[in-house]
């Protein structure tokens, strides 16, 4: 399995509603069940505290110290929601993933 097939599946466990119980953060979880349908997100919140928790979350789906081809990031965000576009960029501008010559890496977030 290649690094990019690795963080499509945690991007997928994550999603996964069942996982939800187990989140200590009740604010967390609580934005999850709020915007995740059956693991997608049918809208990305505009802005503010909301955004940053999902894409926090999201961005747990990248190992830290890994550099992922831009390709690899569309796969890994596609299984939020369909424009990976923004995605990628609300994860950039939110300082949880760094990019360079369509190369990105995670340089934020939790742990």
């Amino acid at each position: 399995m290649t690094q990019g097939q690795a963080a499509t599946e945690r991007a997928r466990a994550l999603a996964d509603p069942a996982s939800f119980d187990e989140i200590a953060d009740p604010a967390l979880r609580k934005v999850l069940r709020a915007y995740l349908v059956r693991g997608r997100l049918p809208v990305i919140p505009r802005g503010g505290a909301k955004r940053s928790l999902l894409l926090a979350y999201l961005a747990t789906a990248f190992e830290p110290g890994l550099r992922y081809p831009e390709t690899e990031v569309n796969e890994i965000v596609g299984v939020w929601h369909p424009d990976v576009a923004a995605l990628r960029r609300y994860l950039v501008d939110e300082g949880l993933l760094a990019r360079q010559d369509s190369v990105y890496w995670r340089c934020g977030g939790w742990v």
